[in-house]
């Protein structure tokens, strides 16, 4: 009732409208020619990296220069963009979603002199001011959060480690070599206000301590019940402890149940979590917003822990350039990141990168997922050889061949099980070869299996192996 006796009327929602709160209606920015044309347009096309232009059904054209920007930008820098739409643009550009920033030019005789007067201008350090590029089949600018500058409860930095990646990456910034666009986004803790989810390489901040307790503070500077209620898992609850020799009110953390989220921060500053040696990043892979050639999926954790290491972030860097060069020699043309991965399938993604797989990566708990490191039907390391693409064997990827030793000790160790089990889980075979590593097991399994001395039975959540013909069938 509220609305109705205020005046307002449901079936005239403009009728008395306050039109000045909020943004102006996106229209009334168009250049001419996008007005004129709106919803009229043919197609579109890139005619170098960072430049494209858009044609009409009526003929008209509009070029765009695309030049990399950062997320946090002083006035100076802003009045200087828009002397730069005034001088070629007639006033106008935008910023997109990944914080580049667009010159729209209606006139293409000001094009050339628009990107040469882009590419003069410099940074005192040295630095392009407006870098063009990050178009089609390249690495666009890096979306991310706020990172030690503004927020409370980050675990890196944001506009550190982004201005180091993209360092390492400005050539595939200013060039579309790459099989497919390469999206790479930021989120500098666990609430990740980004999206990291979704990009095909996505850095994410993590905490790996629970909050610390200021006992003396929490009750002077906390609602005591918000900072519990704030805990999404429940680890934070109210007790009363004593602090010089008097009893006060306080908190006690679960340290089991902590997810190092920092909500609980949030909401009282007496629970610090940032923590210099247990906070780092981790790197997830395959992740896109793109309906083509497969859904739109999540990213993968492919790397579970790289400390902070300001102001260059090296081993981070050199990780996420290594991914990059890896998918980029064997990928096929407008294969994303993930879509390359499934293709081949995720062990060999870890085999070619030369990632190491943890159990810390397994997205499925349940045993012997925690054993076999399979958390589906499709997730199933293999050999090397089995893998067929452009670039050949990995360095470094080839498992050493299987002796005649191996065969008999697997043989041995399943003729003497005969008269209690036929079938035996992959943990059980490792546990025959103390010196070799999981996967140089699993190869002797492989090679057993394609000889047909051993047989393998999948659920579909685990795999068994037995002597070939032994046990019951079917």
């Amino acid at each position: 009732m509220a609305f109705i006796s205020s005046g307002y009327d449901p079936s005239k929602p403009m009728e008395g409208r306050i039109s000045d709160i909020g943004p102006r209606k996106y229209d009334e920015f168009f250049p001419p020619v996008i007005a004129k044309n709106f919803g009229k347009w043919l197609y579109h096309e890139i005619l170098a990296p960072g430049v494209l232009v858009h044609v009409a059904e009526s003929g008209d054209k509009i070029y765009t220069v695309r030049c990399g920007a950062s997320r946090l930008m002083s006035t100076t820098h802003i009045r200087e963009i828009c002397d730069i739409a005034d001088k070629y643009c007639d006033g106008h550009f935008r910023f997109t979603t990944r914080n580049n920033v667009e010159f729209l030019v209606s006139d293409e005789a000001k094009l050339e002199p628009l990107r040469a007067d882009l590419a003069s201008r410099k940074f005192a350090g040295g630095s392009y001011a407006f870098p063009v590029g990050g178009t089609g089949a390249g690495i666009s600018n890096i979306v991310h959060t706020q990172g030690w500058v503004h927020c409370h409860t980050p675990a890196t930095d944001a506009s550190g480690p982004v201005k180091a990646i993209m360092d390492t990456v400005f050539d595939d910034f200013q060039s579309m070599r790459l099989p497919a666009p390469l999206r790479i986004s930021l989120a500098c803790c666990l609430n990740m206000c980004g999206a990291v989810h979704c990009s095909d390489i996505g850095i994410v901040g993590i905490h790996r301590k629970p909050p610390m307790i200021d006992n003396e503070w929490v009750d002077q500077l906390c609602e005591i019940p918000l900072a519990v209620a704030a805990c999404p898992t429940a680890a934070v609850r109210p007790v009363k402890v004593e602090h010089d020799g008097q009893k006060v009110n306080s908190v006690a953390i679960k340290n089991d149940r902590c997810m190092y989220c920092g909500n609980c921060y949030t909401m009282c500053p007496a629970l610090p979590i940032s923590d210099g040696e247990g906070d780092g990043c981790v790197i997830m892979v395959g992740g896109k917003v793109s309906n083509r050639i497969s859904m739109p999926k999540f990213s993968k954790v492919v790397v579970a822990y790289i400390p902070n290491e300001p102001p260059r972030w090296k081993t981070l860097t050199d990780t996420v350039k290594h991914i990059i060069e890896v998918y980029a020699e064997n990928a096929n043309k407008y294969e994303r990141l993930g879509d390359w991965a499934e293709r081949i399938g995720w062990e060999k993604f870890f085999e070619l990168t030369g990632i190491e797989f943890s159990h810390h990566l397994i997205d499925d708990f349940r045993d012997p997922a925690y054993y076999t490191w399979r958390q589906s039907t499709q997730f199933k390391f293999t050999d090397v050889d089995a893998y067929i693409g452009h670039a050949g064997d990995h360095e470094g990827g080839a498992v050493s061949t299987v002796t005649e030793e191996d065969r008999e000790t697997v043989v041995n160790f399943l003729k003497s099980k005969a008269g209690s089990k036929s079938k035996f889980y992959f943990n059980n075979f490792v546990e025959l070869f103390p010196n070799k590593s999981a996967r140089e097991v699993k190869h002797i399994l492989s090679v057993l299996v394609n000889e047909e001395v051993m047989e393998y039975w999948s659920s579909g959540s685990t795999t068994m192996y037995g002597l070939k013909g032994a046990g019951k069938q079917g």
